[in-house]
């Protein structure tokens, strides 16, 4: 699209510089319009709803009962000498 509006480096210069002034003064309208960008307020920061660390349930759910499910048979001699071998 750029290289059928510019047919040398001179040209192309030229429409960047151009570009570039519509960019600040669409800025410039923005800004007159809807004020500079500015930090929320106490108020505004409060009514902002942060997400904070969630616990995960099945996560707990999964270290408290089912890892120490195996953990906490009642094993005989046979069977530890039969753990140990393998």
């Amino acid at each position: 699209m750029i290289e059928s509006m510019c047919s040398n480096m001179q040209e192309l210069k030229q429409y960047v510089a151009n570009k570039r002034k519509q960019r600040a003064f669409q800025h410039y309208e923005l800004n007159k319009v809807h004020g500079e960008c500015q930090p929320f307020t106490d108020r505004e920061y409060k009514q902002v709803k942060l997400r904070g660390k969630s616990f995960y349930s099945q996560v707990s759910k999964y270290t408290m009962h089912k890892m120490w499910r195996d953990n906490t048979q009642k094993y005989d001699l046979k069977q530890l000498k039969i753990i140990n071998k393998a």
